[in-house]
């Protein structure tokens, strides 16, 4: 594990930008998400309270959560991946005193690394428009149900007034991270030039000609199918084999490259 960590430790030390730009780039994306996704959202947060009428403080107990910042927690990480150099022509990075294995454990180290600092940030910025709602609008929206009459009225669950709670939940979706590094991983070694997006495009026809090849078999059938665990199995049994193979592949690859 030492050897693991001294890895690392180079890696980051060579990339200290990283610090800075995955909260900045998160910050910058997260607004705009939040003005051209989230339109009334964002005009909440700019308006007045004194302003707002007993009807748009009702609607307001409606606002849905940001659940496109999912989009945030797994995409943003790939493209701080796409950012490092590539870890994989230099001549010395395959004489250094380090196995195939740490070196391979040593990448998901880093995707993981990354993946949660990113995540944390966008938790955070979740968090804080639910502090902001909760602190402005909360008991305005309460006394607003009681003028209209709708005694006891709660706000719901997933609106925007438990918009950091429900990003909690987004937790278990960095497993989509892991599935889709090798496919990152096995674009930076083929592809020197524009590797990542090579590889989006790669994904997104194998996930058409996946689908549509699905649904030519078992269209009409899939429907009469009532089994949780066989449809569990079934969606994600592919996928995941799929993914440790690449993984083993990739193994292998750096295998032959040691001296």
């Amino acid at each position: 594990m030492r050897t693991i960590s001294l890895y690392l430790k180079c890696i980051f030390a060579s990339h200290k930008y990283l610090l800075f730009s995955i909260p900045l780039i998160a910050v910058i994306v997260f607004m705009a998400g939040l003005y051209f996704a989230s339109k009334p959202v964002f005009s909440s947060m700019m308006t007045e309270s004194s302003s707002i009428t007993n009807d748009i403080l009702i609607n307001m107990a409606s606002l849905d959560s940001l659940r496109w910042s999912v989009i945030l927690v797994i995409g943003l990480p790939f493209f701080h991946f796409m950012l490092l150099p590539k870890l994989f022509y230099k001549s010395y990075d395959f004489i250094l005193p380090i196995s195939s294995t740490q070196k391979l454990t040593a990448y998901v180290l880093l995707a993981l690394i990354i993946s949660l600092y990113n995540y944390l940030i966008v938790l955070a910025l979740n968090y804080a428009v639910e502090v902001f709602f909760r602190y402005k609008y909360w008991d305005a929206v309460i006394q607003a149900f009681d003028r209209k009459g709708f005694l006891y009225t709660t706000i719901e669950e997933d609106s925007i007034f438990f918009n950091g709670s429900l990003t909690l939940k987004m937790l278990p979706h960095l497993i989509m991270i892991f599935i889709l590094f090798p496919i990152f991983l096995f674009s930076a070694i083929f592809f020197r030039k524009y590797s990542l997006l090579i590889s989006a495009g790669i994904l997104v026809i194998g996930i058409f000609t996946g689908s549509y090849i699905g649904r030519l078999l078992w269209e009409g059938y899939s429907k009469m199918i009532s089994n949780p665990v066989y449809l569990g199995i079934h969606n994600w049994a592919p996928i995941l084999i799929s993914t440790l193979l690449c993984y083993i592949g990739f193994y292998y690859f750096l295998k032959e490259k040691e001296v």
